[in-house]
């Protein structure tokens, strides 16, 4: 099935972007520990550190499994961010030459090799990617006893910033904002599932809008072959992510990045996330979005019915595929509210 989603009726979610862009100051960096002496260095590579042809300037952030920093590219001048392989349960760094080294080298060695590995896996499955709305990965490398990766950088701001912001200037984000952003990224990840990929964590900090306005995923440390990598890997972003994708005996796919899609705009939309999606499978608590007058008389009740479809509890309940969302978005689905649609959601719910 062929997208452009470029061509459709939704223009770029750029109507408030480039004004709040403009006012968020520069991201300080991120303080080091004290200089002490000790074998130990803290975790982020230092400013300034030079690795395999980029120049650290800061890092980014950093989770249990890795740490991402932005850095330049010497050779181009360009800036780029790196992730760098770091499950710091299983290794620390060392001061003198920043290398990463075992905790317990007798008993740590197979699992930190085989977070190495499948972190360089990764790494050559997202290289392969090309797509406008997918981060591109430039680069890997082995360096250091640990292994990185280079992505392209985004100038911009997280969705889930953005949304905030909108909620902030007490201005909701336009209907043709919504479906620019709705039809991109469906577009990108109907690519991805071409591809028998699957994103496992999508939620408003993974996608970042571009000065342009434009929607890009990012963060694929979760990323999973979906008919070739088995092995269950249970990761949560609570409120975004899937039933299915929690329990062992689950059956991951492409509904699944559709619930967590869905869940990251309702967070838009409501400015709160969806109930834990264990609670949600026993009792369903959540509002839909179709049922709040407030958002009817703003949004076309097809595509408020569309996003409540996608991140429904059962799997049978939401779409298959992007295809079919992307089809239930047609120029039918911008038909706005009626008065009535309007007046019955505003009468209290049973």
């Amino acid at each position: 099935m062929q997208h452009s989603p470029d061509n459709a009726a939704a223009q770029p979610a750029a109507s408030f972007a480039d004004d709040i862009l403009a006012g968020i100051e520069q991201a300080a960096p991120i303080s080091g520990a004290e200089a002490i002496e000790c074998d130990i260095a803290p975790k982020e590579l230092p400013a300034g550190a030079d690795l395999h042809g980029y120049r650290i300037l800061r890092p980014l952030g950093a989770g249990g499994f890795g740490v991402t920093y932005l850095a330049e590219e010497d050779y181009l001048a360009r800036r780029v961010v790196i992730k760098e392989s770091f499950p710091d349960s299983l290794c620390y760094r060392q001061a003198d030459t920043l290398h990463v080294c075992l905790n317990d080298p007798d008993n740590g060695t197979e699992n930190y090799h085989w977070a190495r590995g499948n972190f360089l896996k990764e790494a050559r499955i997202l290289a392969a990617l090309d797509h406008p709305y997918i981060a591109k990965v430039y680069s890997y490398f082995e360096a250091n006893n640990t292994a990185y990766y280079v992505t392209e950088y985004i100038d911009g701001l997280s969705l889930g910033e953005l949304a905030d912001d909108y909620a902030r200037c007490g201005q909701p984000i336009s209907q043709d904002a919504l479906l620019g952003l709705m039809v991109r990224l469906l577009d990108a990840l109907d690519y991805m599932h071409s591809k028998h990929l699957l994103h496992r964590d999508i939620k408003p900090d993974n996608v970042l809008i571009t000065r342009t306005g434009l929607p890009v995923l990012i963060d694929f440390g979760a990323a999973r072959e979906s008919y070739g990598d088995l092995t269950p890997t249970f990761v949560e972003s609570q409120g975004f992510t899937p039933p299915e994708q929690l329990r062992a005996d689950g059956h991951p796919g492409p509904w699944s990045d559709l619930y967590a899609l869905g869940a990251t705009f309702y967070y838009t939309l409501k400015g709160k996330c969806l109930p834990p999606c264990h609670q949600r499978e026993f009792f369903d608590k959540a509002e839909p979005l179709a049922s709040d007058p407030r958002l009817l008389v703003l949004y076309a009740p097809a595509i408020l019915r569309s996003i409540d479809k996608a991140c429904r509890p059962l799997v049978e309940e939401r779409y298959a595929d992007a295809a079919a969302w992307l089809a239930d978005l047609n120029e039918s689905a911008l038909a706005p509210a009626s008065a009535q649609e309007i007046a019955n959601a505003s009468l209290p719910r049973a």
